[in-house]
């Protein structure tokens, strides 16, 4: 079992990475990660953190809350497989402006993050101690004209929490001026609302729909540069918006 630490400073707008060095293991070699460990025999989670942050970064902190997911990652080394069940805890700096005494330490600013550069599991992990704010603006509207009834139809998104998920999916549907039926779904991840945004898109530009408005993140943001170069390839999108 491994634990790892989200610890944030500057208002909640950086987050403490440390570097994997991990030669010749693709996809883990050079990659950024919530710095933490191996729990030891004997410690509890929060004290393997405790300490593993200590030796590691040289900074004192306390474990606030363990974040609602565990995160599962296989990797394949020369002569064998492991599997890493990875736990996280939103942790405070006792000391939040010192600087880490590991140069492979760094405090990197959410809003410019690019996840890809990190370990699967990193994204999700930061996302659940920030809450939605990432998400809470993303929206999509996508019209086409029916030709049976010759009249507009509309379809539109919308990413916000919900009562059963931080990330939800609002979605209104149906003819323009008149009264829109309307379905919540839930996601239980980032990954997984990413995948359900880009399932719709495609579902709706199949069906002869065009991308009308889009407000989404100010923030790098993987899969919405995704969608919009998708729906631009099929000459699907004629206003893009991004607020």
């Amino acid at each position: 079992m491994v634990v790892c630490a989200c610890i944030r400073r500057s208002g909640g707008k950086e987050v403490l990475l440390s570097l994997r060095r991990a030669p010749g293991i693709v996809g883990l070699d050079g990659k950024w990660e919530l710095p933490g460990g191996k729990i030891e025999f004997g410690e509890t989670p929060e004290q393997a953190l405790i300490r593993e942050i200590r030796e590691e970064v040289g900074i004192d902190i306390i474990p606030l809350r363990l974040m609602p997911y565990l995160h599962v990652n296989v990797w394949e080394y020369a002569h064998a497989s492991q599997q890493a069940v990875l736990a996280c805890y939103e942790c405070e700096a006792l000391s939040p402006n010192s600087e880490p005494l590991n140069p492979d330490v760094i405090w990197a600013d959410i809003d410019k993050l690019d996840f890809d550069t990190t370990l699967p599991g990193t994204r999700e992990f930061v996302s659940l101690v920030v809450g939605n704010e990432w998400f809470d603006g993303l929206f999509i509207e996508f019209s086409r004209v029916d030709p049976i009834e010759n009249a507009y139809r509309e379809f539109r998104v919308a990413v916000q929490p919900t009562l059963w998920s931080q990330y939800g999916l609002v979605k209104y549907w149906g003819r323009m001026g008149q009264s829109l039926r309307t379905a919540v779904e839930t996601c239980d991840s980032p990954l997984q609302l990413d995948q359900r945004l880009m399932k719709i898109t495609r579902l709706r530009l199949s069906h002869g729909y065009k991308i009308v408005t889009m407000k989404g993140p100010t923030r790098p943001y993987k899969a919405w540069e995704q969608i919009v170069d998708f729906a631009r390839k099929r000459n699907a999108i004629a206003i893009h918006e991004n607020n």
